[in-house]
Parts: C-alpha cells; sequence; structure tokens
C-alpha cells in the first residue's frame, strides 16, 4: 500500500500552481495536523485486512503546498500516528517535498531520524529571470547551498525539480540548466513542461508564458548526457527511480489523506474535502467514486504506458487492428518478463495518445 500525505500551506503561491496550497496560515498548522492524524488513523484502520492486522505501507509521499513550511514537531505526531496504526515495510521509502530556501540543517535532521530517506526539492530554474518569471521565491545564487545542506544534513537521496517551455527558454538556456542540475549532489531529476491550468494565477494572465517550441525530446537527449534516464514521461534518474511513483504506475493502491488528497483502493477512489476549514471540521468525511472495469482498464493502460513499465498484454487485444498498427508503425513494442508479456511505448510522451487510441475499439 502507498500512503500519500498533503500538507496544503506554502510561503506563497506560484503563478502557474494549480494545486491545492494556502499562503500566510500559520494559525492552521495545529488544528490541520490535528485533523490531518485523525484522517490518518481512520484510513490505516480502514484499508487494513484484518482487525488485528496492521496495514504495511511500502511507501510515504508528503506533498503539498510546501511541507518543509512545517516545523518539525508536527511530523513527529504524523509519523506516531502512523507507526501507531501500520506497519512501514523494511524498504519504505519515505518522500517530502521542500522549497529550496526553507531548507534548514536541524530540520533535514529531525525528519531523517523519523524516518525521512528521500528530498524532493523544487528548484524550476537556475536562471533568475526564469525564477521571476515562474514567480519562484529564492533566488539562482542560494540552489546550490540548500541543497548543500540537505545532503550534509544526510539525506543521499535528492530529488531536483525543472521546468522548461517557457517564454525564455532556447537551447543553451535550457543546456546551462541540466548542467547545472547534474553538478547538484542528486540522483533524480523531475522535468515538467510549463502548463497553463485553470485555478492558477497564469491563467488570468495575456502576456505570453509558453514557449512555441516542443522541447520534450531535447530535454530528455540532454539529460541523457548527464547519467539521467528517462524511465516515465518526466522522471529521470541516475539509478534511482521514485518508489512511491513507480507504484502509482503499476496501478498499486493508495491512501490519500489531507485537505482534498485523493487515493484508489480497489474499485474505489476517494478524496477528502478540499476547503481546509470543512477538512478540518470533517477530516475523515471522504468523497466517493466506484470505478467500473473499463475505468480502471483505461487508467492501468494510461498509467503504465506513460513509464517503462509498459502494460501487461493480457490487458489489450493484441489482435485489435489498432494495436497491429501501433506495433507496425513502431509507436509501441512488446517486452517479454518473467511474469508475462508487455506493450511498452517506445516514445513516453506519447503514452496518453497511445492509451486512448487502444482503448477506442477498432
Amino acid at each position: 500500500m502507498l500512503l500519500y500525505i498533503h500538507i496544503p500551506f506554502c510561503a506563497s503561491k506560484c503563478g502557474y500552481c494549480a494545486f491545492h496550497s494556502l499562503p500566510n496560515q500559520q494559525n492552521l498548522y495545529a488544528p490541520y495536523i490535528q485533523a490531518l492524524c485523525k484522517d490518518i488513523q481512520w484510513s490505516l484502520q480502514t484499508y487494513r485486512s484484518a482487525p488485528h492486522t496492521p496495514l504495511v505501507i511500502d511507501s510515504v509521499f508528503i506533498g503539498g503546498g510546501t511541507p518543509n513550511i512545517l516545523p518539525s514537531h508536527f511530523y513527529e505526531e504524523i509519523f506516531a500516528t502512523i507507526h501507531k496504526y501500520a506497519q512501514l515495510s523494511k524498504t519504505c521509502e519515505i518522500t517530502l517535498e521542500a522549497n529550496v530556501n526553507l531548507i534548514e540543517s536541524q530540520w533535514c535532521q529531525n525528519l531523517i531520524a523519523l524516518g525521512a530517506n528521500r528530498l524532493s526539492i523544487g528548484v524550476q530554474s537556475f536562471v533568475q529571470e526564469k525564477l521571476d518569471l515562474l514567480e519562484r521565491d529564492h533566488q539562482v545564487n542560494d540552489i546550490e547551498h540548500y541543497f548543500g545542506i540537505a545532503y550534509r544534513a544526510g539525506f543521499t537521496n535528492i530529488s531536483c525539480d525543472l521546468i522548461y517551455g517557457t517564454s525564455v527558454d532556447n537551447p543553451s538556456l535550457l543546456a546551462f540548466e541540466i548542467k547545472c542540475a547534474s553538478n547538484l549532489p542528486i540522483n533524480h531529476l523531475s522535468a515538467y513542461a510549463l502548463s497553463i491550468d485553470d485555478g492558477s494565477r497564469f491563467a488570468h494572465y495575456t502576456k505570453k508564458l509558453i514557449s512555441d517550441n516542443d522541447w520534450e525530446k531535447w530535454v530528455r537527449e540532454n539529460l541523457h548526457k548527464y547519467g539521467f534516464l528517462q524511465y516515465e514521461v518526466s522522471n529521470y534518474a541516475r539509478g534511482y527511480e521514485c518508489q512511491h511513483n513507480l507504484g502509482y504506475w503499476r496501478g498499486l493502491p493508495y491512501i490519500g489523506c489531507g485537505a482534498g488528497a485523493v487515493g484508489r483502493v480497489k474499485n474505489t477512489r476517494t478524496q477528502g474535502l478540499l476547503k481546509l476549514d470543512s477538512y478540518i471540521q470533517q477530516p475523515t468525511h471522504k468523497n466517493i467514486e466506484s470505478l467500473s472495469k473499463e475505468d480502471l482498464n483505461l487508467e492501468e493502460i494510461m498509467l503504465g504506458l506513460r513509464c517503462k513499465i509498459g502494460v501487461n498484454c493480457e490487458r489489450i487485444n493484441l489482435a485489435s487492428k489498432r494495436t497491429k498498427l501501433l506495433l507496425d508503425e513502431q509507436k509501441c513494442h512488446i517486452e517479454s518478463r518473467k511474469n508475462g508479456d508487455y506493450l511498452v511505448a517506445n516514445e513516453l510522451f506519447l503514452a496518453d495518445e497511445i492509451a486512448l487510441w487502444l482503448t477506442r475499439g477498432d
């Protein structure tokens, strides 16, 4: 079982952010964590296989918002609740997202003592003009310093986020950013194309923010030069793939705790209340969606094709005209493994289009 925990607080909201995050809400930290712990308790008890058998958690991902805006003593409460009502596997990956300029050595040491073993840091850019465009609140000159703090504190599994596809991007700028990232003490990098989503401030801007160029393949090829190998549409690793995300793409069940957090166990998708005051009052209230076999099959195909895992051929009709065309046109290939044959996309950036093509029927 995977466990996602949402921390909605942040110091400031970036223009492109459409996630559920709230700046300047320090007065709500304590009541939110109290509610969150009730949510975690309820969820871990609800999904265990037997009344006296603790649920085994294989990965924990704490996202936001900005999780490292919270003082570490709040995480003592969170992890105490997890340990009381579940069992962490011996290889459990525990990730926290973090903002660059909020990284502190003592905070990192305290979280490592609680079991955290992976940090995902939102750099987004190594060029000040681009950081300003994205409305990030850290400075380029701070990046290397704060990564060093996290690494020296004991985090050896560190990921860096980059954004590309902005109106200021060009080959030399992106090459510079990738080189800067490769020099940091990281073994994982997530590279996301800038998108303007409803609910973000950028959705109301009239100035040009997104580049007309398609940078995906260029970014991938240049990351490969530094040893970062693509294993999912937006994710690259130097030997340390994110186990939590791989769990999503394998279709493993996951629990979501926190305001607006989404989970899926078997054929049921749940989501916590989105509004913070409502969530604090009713942390165990979940909006529930029952998924049909067709829904689950489509989700498994779409997620599997987004990464190198692919889709078990039992889930698709290999004899269909659509599948044969994908193979003939070399859009996909079949890999034989110990646990069966898998259809794998040759171009992960086309995964969504391939999945929709496969599920339309002949």
